[in-house]
This record gives C-alpha cells, structure tokens and sequence, in this order.
C-alpha cells in the first residue's frame, strides 16, 4: 500500500477547512437573521396603588423604535404578537420610520392594523422630529386617518369600564419639559406617560408619572451577559436605562428594546420585542 501524496493531503485539508469555514458562516449569518428579525415577548407585571380597582389587570402592549423603512418586511409577526398580549390599549413611543425614508405608507398601514387591535396612542421620536417639514405633517395626518390618538404635548382619557386613565404624551426634544408632564397630570387618576427617551426615568417619575413607558436605547444594541447593553444614544457606554422595568417610589418606567434598527444595523443578544405591562393592585 502506497503513502497518499503529501499535494492530496493538502488538498483534502484545505477542503474541510473552507467546508468548515462555510459552515460557521452559515451558522453566523443564520444566528444573526434571528436575532434581528425574530421578535421575542416580554411580560412585566406592576403593581400600583395609583390604578383604580376595578382596573386591576389593565393591560398595555407597549412598542417602540419600529423604524418602518421601505423595503419590504414581513409585518405579520408583529402584529400577530400585538395581538397575543390581548391588549385593552397600545402604546407607540416613536421612531415609528426612519427620518432617512419619505415612503410613509408601511409605517400608516401597520399602525391601522394594530388600530383594529386596540386603541393605539402614539408620540414622535428623534426621527420623526428630524423629518422633513412636509413629510412630517404627512405622517401626523396619515396617523390620525388611520384612527391613531397623537399626543403632542397633550393627554387624553382612556375610559373602561366607566373608568378612565389619563395618557399623557410629550413630543420628543433632547431634554423633556418636565413642568409640561405636570400640567398634564390628573390628581386621583392613574396617569400614564408616553415619552421616547428612557434616560430620564427617574424625572418621569418625579413629574408624576404613575408609570412611564419609552424605547430609544435599542436595548443597549448588543447585550453582554453578565453586564449588560453595551451603547445607547445619548448615554454612551454601558447605560443605565436600555430595557426592562425600573421602580421609583411605587412608579414605573418600561423601556421597550424596540422592533427595528437605525443607524447601526445589527443586533446581539438582542432580539426586537413586543412588551406587556399588566398593572394589578
């Protein structure tokens, strides 16, 4: 029996070092599709003495940071998430498109659809801020068409039952107007305040915010375990308030990890998320 050929070794090692290599790229891509795209659930339970009793298990499906962009996505996942929550109402907390697109009618006919669900109350974000004049007064129109309640530095009463809740919602600008947030405030009502940034939590709270639900920090963009979200706009590294559910005194703010990407276009150890908040007593 001859040796084989020390050129066919080579040749067969060479051959499963690249089948290797494909392999784990196609492992990579594959693991990187679903955590940008596979959108995850997350359940947060509160209590609040601040919710009528009759109210005890509101039930809010808070989205945020969709960034509706014109290439064509598959909606249906989102919606269907949405609707599992079974949501009494819906909270969009901006950044519904991306102020890079001028096609707005994804975006409309994705917030018609989740109007069916449940009533939708709505706020601006950075990109909607940064959007041009006209577009932007098309997108607000649009919106309100489609049966979206637009808070613009404004409240509203959400009743059930014979019972109403006040939802607040201030426009997006770098540093809130806190003073506003407490000329919206209802005194004996459960006062809910939807605002895009999250890194103002606390001052929510203390504005009189019963709970508070925001996005904006993309969920820290890539969560390392043990540490946490690794950037946030306008908190930099290693930020405090990039998801979950933070507690001031009895009053909550919720920080979505939103649905789409901006500026930086993947995700790591953080898939998009649809949240329910239920509020018991």
């Amino acid at each position: 029996m001859t040796a084989e050929k020390p050129s066919k070794k080579a040749a067969k090692r060479a051959v499963g070092i690249a089948a290797a290599v494909g392999v784990l790229t196609c492992a990579a891509i594959g693991y990187a599709v679903y955590e940008n795209t596979a959108i995850q659930l997350a359940r947060y339970e509160i209590a609040s003495q601040a919710l009528p009793e009759s109210l005890a298990g509101l039930r809010i499906c808070h989205l945020s940071d969709i960034h509706v962009k014109p290439e064509p996505r598959d909606y249906g996942p989102l919606i269907k998430a949405a609707a599992s929550t079974e949501p009494d109402l819906i909270t969009v907390s901006g950044d519904l498109v991306d102020s890079r697109v001028s096609d707005i009618s994804a975006a409309v006919s994705l917030m018609e659809t989740l109007a069916q669900i449940a009533p939708v109350y709505y706020v601006t974000g950075n990109h909607e801020e940064r959007l041009p004049p006209e577009i932007y007064a098309e997108v607000l129109k649009s919106l309100e068409d489609a049966g979206v309640h637009l808070l613009r530095d404004s409240s509203e009463l959400f009743v059930m039952d014979g019972v109403a809740v006040n939802i607040m919602g201030v426009c997006d600008r770098k540093y809130p107007d806190f003073d506003l947030i407490r000329s919206l405030e209802q005194d004996g009502l459960f006062n809910l305040l939807i605002s895009h940034r999250p890194q103002f939590a606390k001052e929510y709270a203390e504005a009189g915010a019963d709970l508070t639900v925001c996005g904006h920090a993309h969920g820290g963009q890539a969560r390392i375990p043990f540490i946490g979200g690794l950037i946030a706009p306008d908190q930099m590294f290693f930020p405090e308030f990039y998801q979950g559910v933070h507690e001031f005194s009895g009053r909550y703010t919720v920080i979505s990890r939103g649905i789409g990407n901006s500026l930086i276009p993947v995700r790591v150890n953080n898939r998009p998320e649809v949240v329910l908040i239920e509020i018991k007593r």
